[in-house]
Order: C-alpha cells, then structure tokens, then sequence
C-alpha cells in the first residue's frame, strides 16, 4: 500500500465515488427488473408456442435472466465498495484537512506533505525550565497532530487499495459473464452448523500441530465478509442505540469460537494476517466478531414493542477465552483484584504460568485487531480493565509466582495489559463502572473495590494504559444539550466517571487501608510521572465542579457536589488533596493549575456578562486551590528531605508554567502569545523565597501594590496568582469592550495598545498607568473606567472584586484544612490533611455567606 500525501488527498472528490456507486447499483437494479420483463414476457408468448421453438426461447429469456442475476450481484461488489470506501475517504479527507489547519493556522505548526509535524521553538534557554515545560507541551501537541495525520492517511491507503481489489475483482466478473457476476459480499448464507464444521477443522489442524489449510482459510474468509454488522445497524449503535445481526450469523459465530477453542481463534488470525489485504480483513472480522457476540446492545431482532432479543453476553464466548480473560491469580499477594490462587490447568506451576502468559498475549493480540466501533459488551469490558490492573499490581511486585520473590513474567506483560485496557475501554460503560464501582453484581461481581483495584495503573510510570481508559472523559464532559438526549447522557457519564477517579485519589481510608492520597503524594507508590498528566486531562474540566459550581456555569454534569464533611455543598479537603497530588509533576501540576487559573479568569468574563457578583466565590476558590496545592506539595517535598530552596524554586516553576498556561487556555494564545507570557513582569513578584517556608499559616503570596486605584485602599493585598482587584477589574473592562457593552474609544488611551484597537494586557497596562506622573491624572483616569463599567450596567463591581480577592472565604478556608490550634507547623498541616477526620470535620465545607 503506497500512502498518499495530504495535498494528493486534499485535491481528490471522494463523495464523485459515491455517486458512481449509487449510479452503478442502481444501472444493476435496472437491468435485471428489465430481464424480468422479458422473461414474463416471453413466457406469455411462449405459451402460443408449439415445439422447439417454445422451449428454446423460454431457455434463452431465462440464462439471460440468470446473467442478469450474477450481473446484478458483481455491481453490487463494486458499487458497495466506491459508495464505502467514497465514504471512508470523504471522513479521512476532512480529518487530515482540518487537522493541518488547526496545526498550521492555529498553533503556528510546520506541517509535511508526508503528515510530519514539527512545533515551533519557544524562545529562551535551556536552563529555563519554563521554556522546556512549554516546548514539550507544544512538542506534544505537535505529535498528537502527527499521529491523527498519518493514521488518517494510511486510512486513505487502505481504502484505496480495498476498493482496487473488490473493482478488480467486480469487473473480472463482468467480463466473464458478458456482463457482472459473482457473489455479493456478505451473500453467504451462514449457519451454526456452518460455524461449527470450519471451527472443528481449525482445531484439527492446531492440535495436529499443523498450519491451517489454505482452502479452510478461503472458506473462512468468506464467511466473515458476512459477519458484521449492517452499515446502517452500526451507525445506530455508534449513536448509542442497539443493533441487529441475523441469528444465523450469531449463532455461527458462537459455534465457531466454541468449536476452534482460544488456540484455534488465534491461529486463525496469525495466519489470516499473512494473507494479503483479504486475509488482515478477515482477522479483524474475526475479531469483531468476539466483541460482537458479547455486546448486549448488539442482538438478533426485536420484539413487538421493539425492544432488542437475543442479546449478546460474556456468556456467548466460549470458556477457555473467558478463562484467559477473567482469572487473576493472586499468588500469594494481598490486595490483588484476584478471583483464584493460581493458573488454571493442573500441571507444574511455572510451566502453567507460561502457558498462561503466552496465551493471553496471543488472545489480546487478536482481539485487538478489531476495527473501530466495535465495542465490547460492559462485561468483557469490566473483565478486559480488570486483567490489565491485575497485570500491572503483579508488575508492580516484580511478577512473582505464588509465595515467591522469583521474577519470572515476560517483558511483554506490559504490551499485554495495555491492549487489554485498549479494548475494554471502547465501552465507555465499562470504564465507568470501573472507575466508580457502580455496575452490580453481573457486571463487577460483589468484591470488586475502585479504591484498591485502579491504584497499581495509578501508579505507573508508563501513562499508556491510563490514557486509554480515561481520555474520553475530557472529550465527553461538556455538554448544553437537554436532558434526556445521548449527548447529555455522555456527559452525565464522564462526570460520574471523573467523580470516581477523584475520589480513588482524595480516598484517606481505602476498602484494604490504604491511604491513597498519602501513597500517591510521596514516597515509593507516588502516582505515575506519564499517568498524572492523563488523570489531569481528564479532571481538568471539572475545576469548577471541585469549588462548587453549578452545572449552568461548568456545562458538565454527573460529577456533582465534591468533598465535604455535609451532603449538600462539598468541601476544600479533598479537591486540595488532589490538586497536591497532581503538582508532584510537572506537566500534571501545569495542567490542572493553569485550566483552574483559566476557569477563575473566566468568571470575570462572565460576571461582565451576568452581572452575578457571586461568581466572584468561584474566581478566589479556584486560585486559592492552585495556590494552597502547590504549597501542600512543596511542603511535602521538604518533609521528604528536599532543600528548601530547592523545593520553594520548584514550586515557583510549577506556578509560572500553570499561569502561563492559564494566559492560552483563557486567551488562545498562539505560539508568539506563550513567549510573551514567559517573559511578563507581572509573574516576578509571584515567588517563594526561603523564609516563607517558616509561616506556613500564611500560605498566600503576598504582593506589593502597585493599584490603578481602582480600589483605593492602596496597602498591599493578598492574591495567589494573578488575582488582584485591579487584575479583575482589567478583565471585565475588557470583556465588556470584546462584547460590545463599553466602545473601546471610550477608554482612556493609557489602557489600550498603540494602534487603540485592543487593550494592552495587565503587565503593561500596569505599567503604562504607573509612567503617569501626576497622582490627579490616573485618579481621574481610573473613575473614567470605572463610570464606563458602571454604565454598562455592571453595578456591583465592589462585590465581585471583594468576594473574588477572597473576602469572607479566607479564614474559613484556613480553618477548613489546618488542625485546632495555634499557629500548627507545616508537619501537623500535612498530617491533618492527610486524615480521615479532616474530611470529615464540620469546617470542611465551602463558605456559604460572604461577606463584605
């Protein structure tokens, strides 16, 4: 297969194939309803006929019939293929399309004819560790785009080269018959007895040690062409509706699988892969068809009020695979989600164990093959992601045998239970189920525990696994659309899902004892450098629903009231445990701080747009999360031993990059925007030094004034990060001007760039102000900003600048996450957090009066 380039696929017209297609079936159609004329015809004229000449005739009218027939059926073949693979093309065209743009046009990218991406340099040096945390991120921004692209191409590739094959193969069949001929794909009538019959000699060949015979390997492939699932049916359940299989076709399949055994199943696909485009499409219709059979959306009709009948189940499959699939020894390990002591089968254990080893990578190599929206049912789905957590808690002990220190597994362990994850998290169910430990007894059985069994991925270095079963959280989680419809239900489900990741982390008391959230902040079980910034990515969108938000302003839902020692409200314990957490690394720490910092900044949008002086409780929640988990953290690192300064430089970092990274999310800053945020004046003042590490209870960084008078207080305030009553106020000035309410010529020039079209951003705009020399001059420019707000109709500009800076939430919030008494050291702080009676002490709970 030779694989296009973007600018060979961006010049093709793939939906003139679809065209050709439908014009081609439909010539098809027309021409054996043509013949059937003749033939009724000549029957009727037949019938006056005497002799030879009758039976001639009727002879003639009905080859040309049965001509039209197997015509009929090869321009089915090829009008199939150019309306499918049209249509397969069309969605990679717009894929690779939009994906270069967005690469090139929006994230300044350099982009190949080939798919090869490379991101622009941030300036700077190497020392700065800013500029390295900036790059990587756009270095793997630049891979993801990479990625997309060649997938997508080679998408292209395939397509082209499977529609070659059935056109060639169509019109060979044209030619032989006069006209087309042949048989349609998927036209084999299947049976179980079918199914059995091509498995039984499968399993002869293997248990003869034999190679599966070319012609049963024909005859198979045939067959699968006629397994899946109808384009129509697939598109329904892709929407989340069921689908239908004839029965037939299911029970050949649960006949197959059950006949060829697990040894069976996968010798077939080794040697289908060998075989040419046909044979690698065989394997993976036989692979779909395992997923198929135990999907209990996907069934074999429906009954009269249309509800699905003849299901598929788990217990579609046949034993041995399941065997593969569900058991987890536990050798001799406590805390394992196991369901046996050791291997099945009954000989020496060490070869047992092999054996097994060998035959799970075997299997989720196969099944692994499946094409895309084929999906597991919620069972394997569960029994897939509970193989693999199980395989990394062995990995994790040096994949002993039982009542062993031996380190016997193979390194391919690790390749194994990140396929098994793959697959199983296709079903979103599933994962949810997981990760939150609601799916009954038929689905998760009565000993499953989230708290212990999802801690070994948790843990690992190797992020691979955990972005497959978590990175359609993000993908799902915001959503406007009305209740009752598949877009909120997805969502709904993402929250509940990110809930239970939270919730695993934040846990100080788990269902074996474990604290999680110590383990995971410190020491040897710390999470994972590649997985913290995965759990991240997928807890990012729920900031705001940690601080209490409503689902009006997050647009998420499922997630719900977090944390708290009371039902109703929540509390700051746990989204701070979480929060530390994830700043022991970097990227994680950038993550989910700069999408907080961004959220905060965002209520000064909203509230320009509302007027809701409320919204100003949310802004300081979020910054005031940012700020005390990264503190948490840096405290941590020195009662491990780190250097003070060490730890007070680190966590400096850590805030630059997350404010940084806040200015994009908020601004969409492109690749020029990230430098000068780098370089802004406004971060200097925002550092740590050495002797702040000695007044843990004043864990705020304190900055000097330097006001707009905008308030005219004119001490210095506290704010983490860029909260400021002045910063604030910046940002509604300028929200107002972005959505029409105050006309930028208005402003006094001060505030805005050279040319008078935008205003200048803080760090400037700040020192633009201060250049003024005379105290009257930015007095009266201040009142003018001020005046234009207010008659925007923003009124309650005090309240929301006051709650926002953390007005009445300041004192209850240090009580909420310190222990009683005077003046506690950062030792007893970290113990307090770190403690079930923390979360459930009454002060854990977001302020519900403001006051001021």
């Amino acid at each position: 297969m030779t694989m296009p380039t973007i600018p060979q696929v961006e010049s093709w017209k793939p939906l003139t194939l679809v065209t050709a297609g439908e014009a081609m079936k439909s010539a098809g159609i027309a021409l054996t309803d043509c013949l059937a004329e003749v033939d009724l015809a000549v029957d009727k004229s037949a019938s006056t006929w005497r002799g030879d000449a009758s039976a001639a005739a009727s002879m003639r009218a009905v080859s040309e019939v049965l001509t039209a027939s197997e015509s009929k059926r090869a321009t089915d073949i090829v009008g199939d293929a150019l309306i499918s693979q049209g249509q397969t093309i069309d969605a990679s065209r717009s894929v690779i399309v939009n994906t270069r743009d967005a690469a090139v046009d929006r994230h300044g990218m350099s982009v190949g004819p080939g798919g090869t991406v490379s991101s622009p340099t941030v300036p700077g040096t190497d020392g700065d560790v800013l500029r390295l945390v900036l790059q990587g991120r756009l270095d793997r921004q630049a891979a993801d785009f990479q990625v997309s692209l060649k997938e997508n191409l080679a998408y292209c590739g395939s397509a082209l080269t499977a529609l070659k094959s059935a056109v060639d193969g169509g019109l060979a069949d044209l030619e032989q018959h006069g006209g087309p001929g042949g048989t349609s794909l998927g036209s084999v009538e299947l049976s179980g007895e079918d199914g059995k019959e091509i498995g039984t000699q499968i399993r002869d060949a293997v248990d003869d040690g034999e190679p599966i015979p070319a012609d049963v390997l024909a005859e198979l492939i045939e067959d699968l062409r006629a397994t899946g699932v109808e384009p129509a049916q697939l598109e329904a359940y892709l929407n989340g509706d069921t689908a239908t299989i004839p029965a037939s076709t299911q029970q050949y399949l649960k006949e197959f699988y059950n006949t060829a055994g697990v040894d069976g199943f996968t010798a077939a696909s080794q040697q289908l892969q060998s075989q040419g485009p046909a044979g690698q499409q065989a394997a993976a219709s036989l692979a779909n068809g395992v997923l198929v059979l135990s999907n209990e959306k996907v069934g074999t009709g429906r009954d009269a009020d249309g509800n699905l009948t003849g299901a598929g189940s788990y217990e579609n499959l046949p034993q041995d695979i399941r065997d593969l699939i569900s058991t987890r020894p536990s050798r001799g390990i406590d805390g394992l989600d196991s369901n046996a002591m050791t291997y099945p089968d009954d000989g020496p254990i060490v070869d047992d164990q092999k054996n097994f080893v060998e035959g799970q990578r075997k299997l989720f190599d196969a099944m692994a093959l499946a094409e895309a929206g084929n999906e597991p049912g919620t069972k394997l789905s569960t029994e897939l992601i509970r193989q693999g957590m199980h395989t990394a808690a062995i990995d994790a002990h040096g994949g002993a045998l039982p009542f062993s220190n031996d380190p016997v597994d193979n390194p391919g362990h690790a390749e194994t239970l990140e396929k098994a994850i793959e697959l199983g998290s296709r079903n979103t169910d599933g994962v949810h189920a997981i990760l939150t430990g609601e799916g009954g007894p038929d689905i998760l059985g009565s000993g499953y525990h989230a708290d212990t069994a999802v801690m070994p991925l948790l843990q690992r270095d190797d992020g691979t696994a955990m972005a497959s079963l978590t990175d359609w959280i993000p993908r799902e989680a915001h959503s406007t659309a009305p209740e009752g419809t598949p877009e909120y239900e997805n969502s709904v489900r993402a929250g509940s899902a990110a809930r239970g990741l939270a919730e695993i982390l934040a846990s100080t008391e788990s269902s074996d004892g474990t604290n999680n959230y110590t383990t995971l902040l410190s020491g040897e079980g710390k999470i994972g450098e590649g997985t913290a910034g995965q759990v991240a990515e997928a807890l990012a969108p729920f900031v705001g629903d940690m601080t209490g938000m409503t689902s009006d302003v997050t647009q998420t839902n499922g997630f719900g009231e977090f944390g708290g020692s009371k039902d109703y409200i929540g509390g700051p314990v746990e989204p701070l445990r979480i929060f530390s957490i994830l700043d022991t690394d970097d990227q994680a720490s950038q993550i989910i701080n700069g999408t907080a910092l961004a959220e905060s900044q965002r209520m000064d949008r909203l509230f320009a747009t509302t007027g809701y002086s409320d919204l100003g409780d949310q802004a300081y929640r979020l910054q005031w999360l940012v700020d005390h988990g990264l503190s948490t953290e840096m405290d941590q690192r020195v009662q491990d031993g780190l250097d003070k300064q060490e730890a007070a430089e680190a966590r400096n970092s850590k805030f630059t990059a997350a404010w940084t990274a806040g200015q994009i999310v908020a601004g969409g800053m492109g690749p020029g925007g990230i430098a000068v945020a780098a370089g802004s004046e406004f971060l200097k003042p925002y550092v740590l030094s050495v002797d702040d590490l000695a007044a843990p209870a004043a864990r705020e960084i304190t900055l000097d004034a330097t006001q707009f008078e905008f308030d005219s207080s004119g001490d210095s305030y506290s704010a983490s990060t860029w909260g400021s009553e002045d910063f604030r106020t910046l940002n509604i000035l300028d929200a107002l001007v972005n959505n029409g309410g105050i006309d930028i010529n208005d402003v006094p020039d001060v505030y805005k760039s050279d040319g008078g079209a935008s205003l200048l951003p803080y760090s400037e705009a700040e020192r633009a102000y201060l250049g003024e020399d005379a105290p009257k001059v930015r007095y009266e420019q201040s009142q003018v900003v001020l005046k234009l707000i207010n008659g925007a109709g923003i009124t309650h500009l005090d309240e929301y600048v006051s709650t926002a800076t953390g007005d009445g939430q300041r004192y209850p919030l240090a009580t909420a996450i310190r222990p009683v008494g005077n003046n506690p050291t950062s030792g007893e702080i970290l113990d307090w957090l770190a403690s079930d009676e923390a979360s459930r002490s009454l002060n854990n709970k977001w302020p519900t009066r403001i006051y001021g």
